[in-house]
């Protein structure tokens, strides 16, 4: 599990079209339905991850609404301030203001 954790941090952290699709082949995946949704997906679950910093989020976000996702409001993406909180709860200090890496 500690394996599969450190690799997804590691997309999480660093997301390309490269890494993205070798993640998507590991995973068994069938071939995607158009070469960006590896990307994608992946760009989709940071936004769900709580050690995103602020500037990944705007990334992702960013990167999500350049290729025509649409579907932002279905899903709970975290904000700095909802990523914090929630942070927060589980006793972890905010990430606001950090930049990314």
């Amino acid at each position: 599990m500690n394996v599969y954790l450190a690799a997804r941090e590691a997309l999480f952290r660093n997301p390309s079209d490269e890494a993205a699709c070798a993640w998507w082949t590991s995973e068994g995946y069938a071939p995607p339905t158009h070469p960006t949704v590896p990307l994608m997906t992946v760009h989709k679950a940071r936004l769900q991850w709580l050690d995103a910093t602020d500037d990944m989020l705007a990334e992702s976000r960013a990167f999500l609404f350049d290729h025509g996702y649409a579907g932002l409001n279905n899903i709970r993406a975290y904000t700095s301030r909802s990523r914090d909180a929630e942070r927060a709860k589980r006793g972890l200090p905010p990430l606001s203001g950090l930049p990314a890496g």
